[in-house]
């Protein structure tokens, strides 16, 4: 990947939607910045549709089968999820019209387990819900040459809690915000909304974690790292998981055709298969 030295405002003039019978361009894309969002040939999508384009990208790209995160493994989730509002849901976002901040899928899995997402648009909503994506690497990156006491508690293997938010569900994980990765980049968990709980050990380190948190509040919404995007019909996001940060802003429904997102998870990352 080239993700540390990527700019999303690149993007301006060049464009992100790639054609999904062009899989190569796709992945020069995910390789570039980290995300591709592929655009179906067909005029007209339906939920059958959208589960066999999914399959023929998990198939091009070698994701493998969807993987169903710890969290919902007792739930009897579908391995494909449907995002949409559904009265009488416990889920406190997937089913509501609600925003999502920053963060990762995976609650409860260890750092850098679930490499790809995909989402899937069937419907969107009549007004908002566009997905925004942060090159987390890339500012943990800037905050390591800035300040690397700051940078060295996002390390810390016990630094960042994340704890389930539905109902009757008590379940917690522990562990670093980043890990280095061979490759020069970074896999996150970087988050900051209803599920993070922190964990300094002393003074110094809640100084330094604040500095920290501070820094990417500062920097995260600077069109260089972050990408808002408004999935139309038709239209499947791919990103890296492992190293992208990710939140929906809210949206209102058309009650005729109320916004419906799929979404699958990976533990491959995308790569040429023929």
């Amino acid at each position: 990947m080239q993700l540390m030295k990527s700019s999303y405002t690149e993007l301006t003039a060049r464009g992100h939607v790639t054609d999904l019978l062009k899989p190569d361009e796709t992945l020069e894309m995910l390789e570039t910045y980290g995300f591709a969002v592929t655009q179906s040939p067909s005029a007209t999508v339906s939920t059958a549709h959208a589960h066999r384009e999914m399959a023929a990208i998990r198939s091009d790209f070698g994701l493998g089968e969807p993987y169903v995160p710890l969290l919902y493994r007792d739930r009897d989730e579908p391995i494909v999820t449907e995002v949409t509002r559904k009265g009488g849901s416990d889920h406190p976002v997937f089913h509501t019209g609600e925003a999502q901040g920053w963060h990762t899928d995976g609650l409860l899995e260890d750092i850098g387990t679930i490499k790809t997402t995909l989402l899937y648009c069937v419907s969107p909503a009549h007004r908002g819900g566009s997905t925004f994506l942060l090159n987390a690497g890339r500012v943990f990156d800037e905050l390591r040459a800035e300040d690397p006491e700051a940078a060295d508690v996002l390390l810390q293997d016990t630094i960042l809690g994340r704890r389930s938010t539905i109902p009757g569900v008590d379940r917690e994980a522990l562990g670093p915000v980043f890990l280095e990765l061979a490759s020069g980049h970074y896999a996150t968990r970087y988050g900051e909304g209803r599920v993070e709980r922190w964990y300094p050990r002393d003074a110094a380190e809640q100084h330094a974690l604040d500095r920290a948190l501070r820094f990417f509040r500062a920097r995260r919404d600077d069109p260089d790292v972050r990408i808002d995007l408004l999935l139309r019909a038709g239209q499947c996001l791919i990103f890296r998981n492992d190293v992208l940060a990710h939140g929906r802003e809210n949206f209102t429904d058309d009650p005729r055709h109320p916004r419906l997102l799929l979404r699958s998870l990976h533990t491959n990352a995308p790569k040429k298969t023929s």
